[in-house]
C-alpha cells in the first residue's frame, strides 16, 4: 500500500515518516511504515490481519503507480494514489486518479496481474456509473519484448503472442486506437496493437475403405491462441499525456464495455504537430 491514514487524514508513503502511526483506510487497522531501499516505501498491514486490502502488491505494481502519480503531479495536475471511490465496486480503490484542470476525472488502472473478465467488466461499469473516464495499462513481459523482431520502422513485432483475456478486453475497449502497455524492467510505455492471427492447415492425404484417394486442408485459419502484436515506442511516462475522449457501449461475443469517457495517452511530438 502506499497510502494510509495518520490522525485522520491521507498520507503518502514517500511524505511519511518513522515512528508515527498509521491507519488501513479500509479496516482502520494498524499499518507498519517499509521505508523504501531495495523497494520504495510502502506501508503493509501489522499481522494478524484478514482486511481484503492486506494482499501483498508486486514491486513493480507499486513502482509504476507511483511514477504516473509523480509525474502528472510535476505537471500541476492533482493526482490521488490508491484513492477510495465508494461508487466502486470490490476494492474501491482506483490505482490512480487523476483531475484535470475543469475538474473532470480519469482512473489510470495499471494492471500487473492477470483480471478475471467479470471483475474488469464490474470496475469499468462502475466508473462510467460514476462519470469517471478510465484507461486501463495491462503490464507487459520482458520475455515478450525480446523476444519480438525489430522492424524497419522501429517497431517491435510478435508473430504469435497468446494475450490474456483481460488484454482482449482492454484492447477491444480502447477499440482502433489500441492500448497501451507497461514494462516494468524498462520503466517505459508502448503502445500495442493485437490483430488476428493466420495459420495454414497443410493437406492431408488418405484412402479410405473403399480405395478412393480422400484429401483435406490446404487453407489458412484464424488462431483461437494467438495474435499478431505490434509494439510502437517505447516512451517514458513524461513524454506521453492524457486526453479523453467518448465512447459509446459495446458488445461482442462474451465481452461487454461501458460508454463514457475513454482515457488515451499521447505522444508529446503527435501533440505538437496537431498544435502546428
Amino acid at each position: 500500500m502506499l497510502v494510509a491514514e495518520q490522525d485522520g487524514a491521507r498520507i503518502e508513503a514517500n511524505a511519511a515518516e518513522r515512528g508515527g502511526i498509521f491507519n488501513c483506510p479500509q479496516c482502520k487497522g494498524i499499518l507498519v511504515f517499509k521505508p523504501g531501499r531495495k523497494v520504495i516505501s510502502h506501508f503493509a498491514h501489522k499481522p494478524p490481519t484478514d482486511c481484503t486490502w492486506a494482499r501483498g502488491e508486486t514491486r513493480a505494481h507499486l513502482e509504476a503507480k507511483l511514477l504516473v502519480s509523480e509525474v502528472l503531479k510535476a505537471r500541476g495536475l492533482r493526482a490521488e494514489l490508491e484513492c477510495i471511490l465508494q461508487g466502486l465496486s470490490g476494492d474501491r480503490r482506483a490505482d490512480v486518479l487523476v483531475w484535470s484542470p475543469s475538474g473532470k476525472q480519469l482512473a489510470i488502472e495499471l494492471q500487473h496481474t492477470s483480471i478475471g473478465l467479470d471483475e474488469i467488466e464490474r470496475r469499468a461499469f462502475s466508473y462510467a456509473k460514476l462519470g469517471i473516464a478510465q484507461i486501463w495499462v495491462p503490464f507487459i513481459s520482458k520475455d515478450t519484448i525480446e523476444g519480438a523482431e525489430l522492424r524497419a520502422d522501429g517497431s517491435l513485432f510478435l508473430e504469435t503472442y497468446s494475450p490474456r483475456q483481460f488484454e482482449k478486453w482492454v484492447h477491444g475497449f480502447h477499440q482502433k486506437d489500441g492500448m497501451w502497455v507497461y514494462a516494468p524492467h524498462q520503466k517505459l510505455f508502448w503502445k500495442a496493437h493485437i490483430a488476428p492471427h493466420q495459420v495454414y492447415v497443410p493437406i492431408t492425404e488418405w484412402y479410405d475403405e473403399y480405395g478412393e484417394e480422400q484429401s483435406a486442408g490446404g487453407y489458412t485459419k484464424f488462431s483461437k491462441l494467438y495474435r499478431e502484436l505490434t509494439l510502437e515506442g517505447p516512451f517514458p511516462f513524461e513524454a506521453l499525456r492524457v486526453t479523453v475522449k467518448s465512447r459509446r457501449p459495446g458488445k461482442v461475443a462474451h465481452y461487454n464495455w461501458p460508454g463514457g469517457g475513454l482515457g488515451m495517452f499521447v505522444v508529446e511530438d503527435v501533440l505538437s504537430q496537431v498544435a502546428a
